[in-house]
């Protein structure tokens, strides 16, 4: 099976990629000179059939990457209990003495 990586990139008001080197305040303002702020954030898959929707904040966008990911391959269950047989057995008394 293919090995899904997600990869959550950043978007100028204009559209263009806003690189990884510009800098900003954990307000979203830009530290970086002619760095006009990120917009959006889009989430991405290497499988390329999976783009998140835009979204406002990395790690709302890094959250549906992780939920398209555990989509894509479900963790095993553990097998379901027998419920109260398995206490009756535990706790079995047997009335002879």
């Amino acid at each position: 099976m293919p090995r899904h990586s997600i990869t959550v990139t950043a978007y100028h008001p204009d559209g263009t990629i806003c690189p990884s080197d510009h800098r900003h305040t954990t307000g979203g303002t830009p530290l970086t000179e002619g760095c006009t702020g990120r917009e959006r954030f889009v989430a991405t898959c290497s499988c390329n059939v999976w783009t998140s929707s835009p979204s406002s904040t990395k790690s709302y966008a890094a959250e549906l990457g992780r939920r398209h990911r555990s989509d894509q391959f479900p963790a095993k269950s553990a097998p379901p209990s027998k419920g109260p047989a398995v206490v009756r057995e535990l706790l079995r008394f047997d009335a002879e003495v």
